[in-house]
């Protein structure tokens, strides 16, 4: 199952995911007026998924800054099923996580962009 990385989205967005509202699927951003999914735990096939579901979708992972491994913090968007994504009381912060970790995010690519990259 490959997760995604920083290269499967279209642009890095400069938004700060931690001042933006918590929202059902992850976090709401003001400036964009748009919904911004974690993506953290979720691999491409999720994603695509996710698309098909929703369209376009902004998303944000959370990577090891020595490493573009994503690592596991919280519930994401993808382990909550068909029943649709959502952000539990388990949401790790910047204060509690042991690792380094930057968030990156942004518009992430197409379906059909995201297969070839596989």
């Amino acid at each position: 199952m490959k997760k995604l990385t920083e290269k499967h989205f279209s642009f890095k967005c400069p938004m700060n995911w931690d001042e933006m509202e918590v929202s059902s699927n992850g976090r709401f951003c003001s400036k964009c007026q748009k919904e911004v999914f974690d993506l953290t735990n979720c691999s491409i096939d999720e994603v695509i998924a996710l698309q098909r579901k929703h369209g376009p979708i902004c998303g944000s992972i959370r990577v090891m800054q020595a490493a573009t491994v994503a690592i596991s913090l919280s519930a994401a968007a993808c382990q909550n099923g068909a029943s649709g994504p959502a952000m539990g009381k388990n949401r790790a912060t910047t204060e509690e996580c042991d690792a380094p970790y930057t968030v990156s995010g942004g518009d992430v690519l197409s379906p059909e962009k995201l297969e070839k990259l596989k």
